[in-house]
């Protein structure tokens, strides 16, 4: 048990004292009218939203299986210890807080013990008591009390003030709003590990089932647990840039080795990511099934993306090759910046090739191998290891934040410009670039490379806010391969 609850965000200090129910994923929540009972506080807006929309009562048990397999800590065990560890914390609280008219599990003590565990400290009547005492719960003899919370290590969230007090009357209710819900939200969020299941409806109006957006990229999910390396596959950070919400969007290739002889070249890849906090936290998953995208040596490349707040990570990558069963994992280091910071903040340069635009398809393959790019408006295909050859005319790229206004004018005094560099000696330099905006593009290119010798390269781009009298630097590497 020790393995898994080390993989449990919060519920595993319920267990030792709830009885295993011997329930697993396998056999959903039968009851649909109680189950957003049970479930309200861990049920994300979205969630409750499309949960009430649902009138199909097959609907309605297809959206368990996802809701539990999106909070699946271990998928490549045969149980979701969440789900079982919910459902005995159900039983439990139907002992300890049942009312004539209300099951405990439905009250708000048994919303909050779900969600939350047991607490720190009760504060009221029943201070001093055991938690799991039934002589203050029965009916008639309950008092008033407050459960007490805080910031632990092995949380994947914080409370907004370190210490969360949740008032509880003598029936069981609290009084939400405010830092509370916000607080409560936070938790629920914490518990959705695999966010890359998604509630999608079919062609005929109905959930797409759970096994079949599992699919092929199972087997890639289960590596991000017990990795593996049965090839060279390698991995690198490609974008960065402004997404909604105050995240950012980050994007990258890997890279398989060429298929071995007798194997289809254009078979998929499954993928599976995963961006690991400081502390070893899990905070956002992904997975896709993905063409290669085969280069003159035969090897592959596809994309991956995530949506991350502002910090450092370790971003896991999972490759499974169907055909072969064989399977491989790489790890990369990311700081993702903060764009809402308030000051100045360029976006990690990109580089890419000038390519004609794309045919509009009138439904595009989700498995194109570059469609984790498609965020962007355009043709983005960038070169692993952003290597070219003499024949190409690259791009350059990258987003500015943060210029402060001028108080007189409202306009901001934003300066770019890029050069390109070899053996740290400039080899060309763009005009200078002038913004009147606190966010802008800086951008350059099309840029020939036939009248440039084969080696290795950088790219700079230079910028000052001159309102702000601040400044700052990003560099980028390419090469130019021999012919």
């Amino acid at each position: 048990m020790a393995s898994r609850c080390a993989r449990l965000v919060l519920l595993c200090a319920l267990l030792p004292a709830l009885p295993p129910t011997g329930a697993t994923a396998a056999t959903p929540e039968k009851d649909t009218a109680r189950f957003p009972k049970l479930v309200r506080l861990l049920l994300l807006p979205e969630e409750q939203a499309l949960w009430k929309q649902l009138r199909d009562e097959k609907d309605k048990q297809e959206f368990q299986r996802l809701f539990w397999a999106r909070r699946d800590p271990s998928p490549g065990t045969a149980v979701n210890e969440l789900e079982d560890a919910a459902r005995a914390t159900w039983a439990r609280a139907d002992e300890l807080f049942t009312y004539p008219n209300e099951k405990g599990a439905e009250t708000g003590c048994g919303q909050v013990l779900l969600l939350l565990g047991r607490p720190e400290e009760i504060r009221g009547q029943a201070t001093g008591t055991r938690f799991d005492n039934q002589s203050f719960t029965r009916e008639g003899s309950r008092q008033a009390e407050t459960w007490v919370y805080r910031d632990r290590p092995g949380r994947a969230f914080k409370f907004t003030r370190a210490e969360l007090p949740i008032a509880l009357d003598s029936d069981c209710r609290f009084v939400e709003g405010g830092i509370l819900d916000q607080d409560l939200r936070r938790a629920a969020e914490a518990l959705v590990v695999r966010p890359e299941i998604g509630y999608r409806r079919g062609p005929d109006g109905h959930l797409v089932a759970y096994a079949a957006q599992s699919g092929s990229t199972a087997g890639a999910i289960d590596l991000l647990t017990t990795p593996r390396s049965d090839f060279a596959l390698t991995a690198e950070t490609k974008l960065v840039m402004r997404g909604a919400k105050g995240e950012a969007f980050v994007a990258g290739l890997v890279r398989v080795p060429p298929p071995p002889a007798g194997s289809s070249a254009s078979s998929p890849v499954a993928l599976a990511f995963r961006a690991t906090a400081a502390g070893g936290t899990a905070v956002v998953n992904g997975a896709r099934e993905s063409l290669l995208a085969r280069a003159a040596d035969g090897s592959g490349v596809a994309s991956w993306g995530l949506s991350l707040k502002p910090g450092h990570y370790q971003v896991t990558i999972a490759a499974l090759l169907p055909d072969s069963k064989q399977g491989s994992v790489a790890t990369l280091e990311l700081e993702v910046p903060d764009f809402a910071s308030g000051a100045l903040v360029a976006s990690p340069l990109v580089v890419y090739p000038d390519e004609a635009a794309a045919s509009a398809a009138t439904t595009p393959d989700p498995r194109e191998p570059y469609a984790a790019f498609g965020v962007v408006p355009g043709r983005l295909r960038p070169r692993f290891g952003n290597t070219f050859a003499a024949t190409d005319s690259i791009l350059v790229v990258a987003t500015l934040h943060g210029a402060k206004l001028d108080p007189a004018t409202k306009q901001a005094a934003l300066r770019s410009r890029y050069g390109i560099l070899k053996d740290g000696k400039p080899v060309a330099r763009g005009g200078e670039d002038v913004f009147g905006t606190a966010d802008a593009v800086a951008s350059v290119g099309p840029i020939p490379l036939a009248g440039y010798k084969p080696g290795t390269y950088l790219v700079r781009l230079d910028v000052t806010d001159t309102v702000a009298q601040q400044t700052l630097r990003q560099e980028v590497v390419f090469e130019i391969r021999q012919p």
